[in-house]
């Protein structure tokens, strides 16, 4: 409810916002509570649910995440068509209403007791701290370097140095001084985990890219307004949402996760590398076999890597390896995010640079959208040196997502295919473990007590 509540006001806000200093600011809080949710969600269906049957959930709510992905921009690119970009962020609260409902009624819950207070001063601060402090100070000379500061420049290399300072001080804070850390460095012990979440940092970078930049090439490239743009996403949506349900049906009925993850990576590895082919003349049929093949690689990956991660981990760490897991992909999408631009500015301002009838302002402007092209006054001929730089930019971020899925591909390898109705030691035994710093035995089941409640 906490999070339901950040992120409507957040939106409500950003609906308001005037400046764009406001709305990142507003953005952050929205984003507080869309992240809580996100995570609290998986949380609740891993503590309802068997190891065994979980792979069948959490293949629903990959589906129910994916769709949800996909309606958001087509319904987004029609109220921004029709009406003022405000309202994308002021349906966010009607919707969260009924939601919120929901919960209040539906949702059974169990006090817990203690404290409050003792548990808010358990919040591993100090981390959180650190590592945002880590992230932003590398991702904002990422986002700049070579486009408003040279990399050579004092500031891009004090921030880089900072960072690197401050992402070692976060691990030895989460080693030594967390009481409750939010990243436990238990949870690296396995090997296989360790694989996981180094394919789920490379999973955030090509996902999110694939959501931001495909509507992006169909609007600046193909010309197509920003309803049909979202419209055409839905191949890899729909594909991507039946192969996350066929997913859960085949870890449900197999008890393995690895076979799904390995079929996902390759056909997401191979659905990347034909993107490579987009141009200004694709065709309709070619475009949507294309992100069929990605969106079916998605589904296959999305929500298995999840059920891999449960399976060789102990189950009083499902809600912290939930957690991980979304905050390891999350930042994984916005430095995919950032090198993505990166790469298309270094792109535009090499090729174009030079050219009378470009300045540094316009080709600032196209990193985002080459949208206002028409509005610019350019000739025939000066809009296709602009659109065959930008294509170009664009097919080498797409190889850069080709590097991301396949170097994925790779670590499934180590991953492992570890059953999931295989029987595993008693609690007590898996702490006895940790404590002798031995690698905890692999976690391929749930406790009586959790088969009792599972659906």
């Amino acid at each position: 409810m906490i999070c339901l509540v950040f992120m409507a006001v957040g939106d409500i806000l950003c609906g308001f916002s005037k400046t764009k200093e406001q709305l990142f600011a507003f953005r952050v809080i929205a984003g507080i509570g869309g992240g809580g949710i996100n995570s609290i969600v998986m949380i609740i269906v891993s503590d309802i649910t068997t190891l065994e049957n979980r792979g069948k959930y959490q293949g629903v709510l990959g589906a129910v995440l994916a769709l949800a992905n996909g309606v958001g921009p087509f319904v987004g690119g029609a109220v921004v068509q029709e009406s003022t970009w405000r309202w994308v962020f002021w349906m966010v609260p009607i919707i969260s209403a009924p939601a919120a409902l929901t919960i209040l009624f539906c949702l059974p819950l169990k006090h817990q007791s203690g404290n409050y207070g003792e548990k808010v001063k358990k919040i591993d601060y100090g981390g959180i701290a650190l590592n945002m402090a880590s992230v932003l100070l590398l991702l904002i000379p990422l986002s700049g370097g070579g486009v408003t500061y040279p990399w050579s420049s004092p500031f891009v290399i004090a921030s880089v140095t900072v960072g690197a300072v401050m992402g070692v001080l976060f691990v030895l804070f989460e080693w030594k001084l967390a009481k409750l850390p939010i990243m436990p460095l238990r949870l690296f012990k396995d090997s296989k985990c360790s694989f996981l979440y180094g394919q789920t940092f490379l999973m955030g970078q090509a996902y999110f890219g694939n959501l931001f930049y495909f509507p992006i090439y169909f609007q600046s490239i193909l010309k197509y307004t920003p309803l049909v743009a979202g419209a055409l996403i839905l191949p890899v949506i729909i594909s991507t949402s039946i192969l996350s349900i066929l997913s859960g049906q085949y870890m449900l009925r197999i008890g393995r996760y690895m076979p799904c993850i390995l079929v996902g990576f390759f056909l997401w590895t191979v659905g990347n590398g034909l993107t490579i082919m987009f141009d200004r003349d694709t065709g309709l049929g070619d475009l949507i076999g294309i992100l069929i093949i990605v969106g079916s690689g998605i589904g296959l990956t999305l929500q298995p890597t999840l059920v891999g991660m449960y399976a060789n981990s102990r189950s009083e760490d499902r809600a912290v390896t939930t957690g991980l897991r979304n905050f390891i992909r999350t930042i994984g999408g916005a430095f995919g995010l950032v090198i993505s631009g990166v790469i298309l500015s270094n792109t535009l301002r090499r090729d174009l640079r030079g050219r009378d009838f470009v300045s540094d302002a316009v080709i600032a402007e196209l990193t985002s959208s080459t949208y206002t092209l028409d509005q610019k006054g350019f000739s025939e001929d000066e809009k296709t040196v602009i659109l065959k730089a930008y294509m170009k930019g664009l097919h080498y971020i797409f190889i850069y997502y080709v590097v991301c899925s396949g170097l994925s591909l790779v670590l499934t390898l180590g991953v492992g295919n570890t059953g999931l109705k295989a029987k595993k030691p008693a609690p007590a035994q898996e702490v006895l473990e940790d404590q002798k710093n031995e690698p905890a035995t692999t976690q391929v089941n749930e406790s009586a007590d959790e088969k009792k409640i599972g659906v």
